[in-house]
């Protein structure tokens, strides 16, 4: 059984598997391992997948899935305006998304690496279970000791009331 938990993400949300792989508000399978063609015939299932589309540009449709920043909207209006979009503006849009696809890989990267040397300087010393013993028999022992003097104490101030009342 799939650990799934809820993912929200810059354009929507979507629900992260224990495999890494993140199932997109549209019902898409967002795994950085799946070709661009399985991307397709996903897509296909969903959406009405332009024959241009499929044929010039199945790598933007990989990308447009992976990316963090679109939600199912963006997507279909991104497949549904390739057709008419000039050469220029498709390596434009392919420019963006292979770049927002590298800046957030090198941040993963950055907050791992980062939270490796935090979990490394902050490890705990070994505890001496000896010495943690010792430590804890003298606060007993110390315990015990004041508890006796109050006990003396409160007896020798009961006596010293006892002497007043009988005077």
């Amino acid at each position: 059984m799939a650990d799934n938990t809820q993912t929200v993400q810059a354009g929507g949300t979507g629900t992260a598997q224990s495999d890494g792989a993140v199932v997109s508000e549209d019902g898409i399978v967002i795994d950085k391992n799946k070709s661009q063609e399985q991307y397709m015939v996903e897509a296909e299932g969903k959406y009405i997948v332009p024959k241009l589309v499929r044929e010039k540009f199945p790598d933007l449709v990989k990308l447009i899935y992976e990316t963090e920043s679109m939600n199912a909207e963006e997507r279909e209006y991104w497949m549904q305006i390739m057709p008419i979009m000039t050469e220029e503006q498709i390596v434009k849009f392919r420019e963006i998304l292979v770049n927002e696809k590298e800046q957030l890989s090198k941040l993963d990267k950055e907050y791992e690496s980062e939270v490796s040397r935090i979990n490394k300087t902050q490890a705990a010393p070994p505890i001496d279970e000896e010495k943690l013993k010792k430590k804890l028999a003298q606060i007993k022992e110390a315990e015990k000791s004041e508890e006796e003097a109050e006990k003396s104490e409160e007896e020798e101030l009961l006596k010293q009331l006892e002497g007043m009342d009988n005077a």
